[in-house]
């Protein structure tokens, strides 16, 4: 039971794969038929017919005869015979030949391609012929205009022309016997050679005609204008070297001499119609003429550069000296105090002899400029880089300056504030004249005193050789912590000692009134006058602050907003 279903699908499945390939099969045969009679109805007959216009003679009649032949084969034997073979492709497929049937349908789709690219190819052959006869016909008139123009151009022009005139009567006879050929090829019905010749006859024709144009022009250059501007030219150089200028590095003579040589091979080029190569070579003389007459303009304007530019190097290099001069004293004065690195000392030296180098350069560049023995542009670049190195030794002088006053700059800064400290002192001992006190604490004259000595201090250690500016430094501390201390001490017993005396005075008008009073203010009295300033103070408040409390306070603000 198992074998009889499977045979029965496999026969299905026979059935269904036959039928499927068979229509595909059928498709196809329906395409290439209708392929085939869509060849059978072109109206190729009718493109050929056209022909028949023509002069039927040589290669006309020879393609005429060629085309009718070839489209005659294919649809009276080709054409029928792929009929027969689409009729044995059906049948194979009808007897499951699938294998044979695609075979057929294959060689027959290649020849009816092969069919379809021979007729595109009739097709386009006559479209040529055609088109080329009734070109032939219209651009022969107008070719033969031109040429008559030409020649007539010719005959206007020949004396301009020079040598020249022989080769261009030889061209106009070259394209005269190309126009008989044409005529003797249209006549034999060669159409597509002749049209050949035709479109060869008005290129050289109007190569020709460009040329004459171009030819008299060349020659006035050749001839006339290029020679007239070397002439020129070598007269400037003359008038310039006369006027004192060194022209030696140009070579006038040599650079003129080659581009004569040079204008003479140019009118080889134009004799022959050599015109593009011959234009070129003229346009790159001028460019070589431009470029000398640009190396003497050159000169003219560096002679004006170093006429100017001498006297600012000449300034510079005297405000260079003077700076030279400042900073070798300020080395000198540094060098006694500090000991110089051997950096330092190298870079002042190297400085010395730039600055030398620099002076015996400008002198030579001077004698360069009164014995001429350099252009004007060799001085001018000599200048230019002069005038650098200038620049880089101010820039390094002044680096260098400035790392000297560095050097010195703790020192400068501890005689400035030592000035400063002797101000103060000063400024405490006039406070203290003008307050007419009777004498100073001990403790106050010992803290003067260890100010004052500080100060001296400082400037002894100002003056040694090498300076140690570290231990400058330290001393400074302590002198302006003692000044700082004494004028502190001078302000608070001024104050202190008007206040107590105001109190004092004040206190009087208790005397009377209160004993105690009395004896305070007594005891007071003496405490002042043995420069005892805080105990006059705190004994001559406490017995008014008994009788008026509040009093100390008041007159103590009092005292402060007149001082």
């Amino acid at each position: 039971m198992t074998y009889i279903i499977a045979a029965v699908v496999v026969l299905i499945a026979v059935v269904v794969f036959g039928s499927f390939s068979r229509k595909r099969i059928y498709k196809q045969i329906d395409r290439l038929e209708s392929w085939k009679m869509d060849i059978m109805n072109r109206p190729l007959t009718e493109e050929i017919s056209k022909v028949k216009g023509l002069t039927m003679v040589g290669e006309t009649e020879e393609k005429f005869e060629s085309w009718r032949s070839d489209w005659d084969e294919m649809v009276t034997v080709e054409l029928p015979n792929m009929e027969e073979a689409l009729f044995d492709a059906e049948e194979s497929a009808d007897k499951y030949r699938f294998g044979k049937a695609k075979g057929i349908l294959h060689h027959i789709e290649s020849r009816m391609q092969a069919m379809e690219e021979r007729i595109k190819a009739i097709s386009a052959e006559i479209d040529e012929l055609i088109t080329s006869e009734e070109l032939n016909r219209e651009d022969i008139i107008e070719a033969k205009e031109q040429f008559s123009e030409a020649k007539k151009y010719f005959l206007t022009h020949s004396r301009s022309l020079g040598k020249t005139a022989v080769l261009f009567e030889e061209e106009f006879t070259e394209v005269n016997a190309k126009f008989v050929r044409f005529d003797e090829l249209t006549s034999q019905g060669n159409h597509l050679e002749a049209r050949k010749i035709l479109v060869e006859s008005i290129e050289k024709l109007k190569e020709a005609r460009s040329k004459m144009e171009s030819v008299p022009e060349l020659l006035v250059m050749l001839l006339s204008d290029l020679p007239s501007s070397l002439k020129d030219l070598q007269d400037g150089f003359f008038d310039m070297e006369q006027q004192g200028y060194v022209l030696n590095h140009i070579g006038i003579d040599k650079e003129i001499t080659a581009m004569n040589e040079t204008i003479t091979k140019l009118l080889e080029k134009v004799y022959a119609l050599e015109i593009d190569e011959t234009q070129k070579g003229i346009e790159q003389l001028n460019a070589e003429i431009d470029q000398l007459y640009d190396l003497l303009e050159n000169e003219v304007v560096s002679k004006q550069f170093v006429i100017k530019e001498k006297e600012v190097i000449l300034q510079s290099l005297s405000d260079l000296q003077l700076d030279m001069e400042k900073i070798r004293a300020e080395a000198d004065m540094v060098a006694l105090s500090y000991q110089l690195d051997h950096s330092d000392v190298e870079v002042h030296k190297r400085l010395e002899k730039l600055f030398t180098k620099l002076q015996t350069r400008f002198s030579i560049i001077e004698q360069s400029i009164e014995e001429k023995k350099d252009s004007y542009s060799v001085i001018r670049e000599m200048m230019e880089e002069m005038a650098v190195q200038l620049e880089d030794v101010k820039k390094s002088n002044h680096e260098y300056q400035e790392k000297l006053i560095s050097l010195r700059k703790d020192e400068l800064q501890t005689k400035e504030r030592l000035k400063e400290l002797r101000r103060k002192l000063l400024e405490a001992r006039r406070m203290v004249q003008k307050s007419n006190l009777p004498g100073l604490p001990d403790h106050y004259l010992v803290t003067i005193e260890k100010a004052e000595s500080y100060i001296i201090e400082v400037s002894k250690r100002l003056d040694d050789k090498p300076l140690e500016i570290a231990d400058v430094t330290e001393v400074l501390e302590k002198a302006l912590e003692a000044v700082e201390e004494g004028y502190r001490e001078t302000a608070e017993i001024i104050e202190t000692a008007l206040l107590a005396e105001k109190l004092i005075q004040y206190g009087n008008r208790y005397r009377s009134s209160y004993s105690s009073v009395s004896v305070r203010l007594i005891e007071a009295e003496i405490a002042f006058r043995n420069y005892q300033y805080e105990e006059a103070l705190t004994i001559a408040g406490t017995a008014i602050e008994s009788v008026q409390p509040g009093i100390l306070k008041e007159m103590e603000i009092n005292l402060k907003q007149k001082i």
